[in-house]
């Protein structure tokens, strides 16, 4: 079989492919809007004769590490193989090329979020952030500790949107690693575009600013499904995104979000595991959390990655990794690292810890812990030097991606 990148003229088969994969539906309207944001020098297809059979693909990113550094970073998108070339290795050539190119281009680390939480470890994925999907009942929605907010809030368009909301983001982006840089293209055909598909029942999406003395702080883009209970009404308000730069802009988004009139239910999807909204409520056990597994990082260039970041306290490691299915990044590590930079090496000294790739990934953005691990079974270490590694690893805020890409 035969893999190679597609052409545009490819993409319709390329996009059926991944529907018959996944189950769903690949509308002439929706196709061309995901083609507005693809790199097809970037993707992947496995072709059985002219059949396509796989395919995968990468959006560039500049992501966001403990520190505020944007590294370069593989989107990995679009992994599929039809149901019925399974079993034959197709998705691990797409892994292989994938993960040579990424190394090719310099790009320290790839990034994906998976559609079952078993694939990707075995390529040296690992578990890297989690998001919560909330929900409240409006009747239990007061703020008893929140910041004054000083503010407006204000209905906006999509051209609004469009104008002010990437400065937004982008000044929220650096203080939260995991998240990524949106061009042009992504904020008008993917975060704002023009016929959004809503899921079942639910209208809009209505787009909502905060402004602080004029100045756009944050905004929240969200849907509302009708209902009624016994004639009263009993309606959902869905958040699909809000991204605040200052703690007045965050507590008047919620505060509208629970004001909205009709409504019973407010829910959210995607936000952070340490959203400050639950310490916020007077009555916090009202807000349902529902943690899950969001992105996956791979390691591909452990010096440059580990050398990016910053790490809270001052400190000295020496780590062996395992990579299997990566060769080149397997090897022994002298790490070197505080507040105000890192050096990462290869060395030759005796390893204090010892792990996985995929542990390795875990950890890098400080969304889990190597002591959690080795209880686990994952990582080998004496219990001083992975509690030092995860004081210097672990950072505030979590990681979060806001966005399936």
């Amino acid at each position: 079989m035969e893999i190679r990148p597609i052409s545009e003229d490819e993409f319709e088969p390329f996009a059926l492919c991944a529907a018959a994969s996944f189950g769903y539906d690949a509308p002439p309207e929706e196709r061309n809007k995901r083609v507005a944001v693809f790199e097809f020098d970037r993707t992947l297809a496995v072709f059985d004769g002219q059949e396509i059979t796989g395919t995968g693909a990468i959006f560039s990113f500049g992501m966001t590490v403990p520190g505020g550094a944007s590294l370069p970073a593989a989107g990995v998108t679009w992994i599929s193989v039809k149901p019925t070339h399974r079993r034959r290795g197709i998705l691990r050539q797409i892994m292989r090329r994938q993960l040579d190119d990424v190394r090719d281009r310099g790009e320290p680390f790839a990034a994906l979020w998976a559609s079952e939480s078993q694939i990707y470890g075995r390529f040296g994925y690992g578990l890297a952030a989690e998001s919560a999907a909330i929900s409240i009942d409006r009747r239990h929605s007061e703020l008893a500790f929140a910041p004054a907010a000083s503010g407006r809030t204000r209905l906006v368009d999509r051209e609004t949107a469009l104008s002010a909301w990437p400065a937004i983001f982008e000044r929220a982006r650096p203080s939260r690693p995991g998240m990524y840089t949106r061009h042009t293209p992504w904020w008008e055909n993917r975060v704002l575009r023009l016929h959004d598909h809503a899921p079942p029942g639910f209208g809009g999406p209505f787009l909502v600013q905060f402004e602080e003395e004029g100045v756009p702080t944050g905004y929240l883009k969200y849907r509302r499904k009708p209902g009624s209970d016994h004639g009263a009404p009993a309606g959902t308000l869905l958040v699909a995104e809000l991204v605040t730069t200052t703690g007045a802009a965050y507590v008047g988004l919620w505060r509208y979000a629970f004001g909205v009139d009709l409504v019973t239910t407010i829910e959210a999807h995607l936000r952070p595991v340490d959203e400050p909204l639950w310490w916020m409520l007077h009555d916090p056990r009202r807000l349902v959390r529902e943690p899950s597994d969001s992105l996956w990082l791979r390691l591909v260039d452990v010096p440059a990655a580990l050398s990016a970041r910053r790490y809270p306290v001052e400190g000295r490691l020496v780590f062996e990794v395992a990579d299997d299915f990566c060769p080149w990044v397997a090897g022994r590590y002298e790490l070197v690292g505080g507040p105000e930079g890192a050096t990462c090496r290869t060395t030759a000294a005796e390893p204090a810890i010892s792990l996985g790739v995929a542990e390795l990934g875990a950890v890098y953005m400080g969304g889990a812990r190597l002591q959690a691990l080795a209880r686990a079974g994952r990582v080998a270490g004496d219990p001083a030097n992975l509690r030092l590694a995860d004081a210097m690893f672990a950072w505030d805020p979590l990681p979060w991606c806001p966005e399936v890409f």
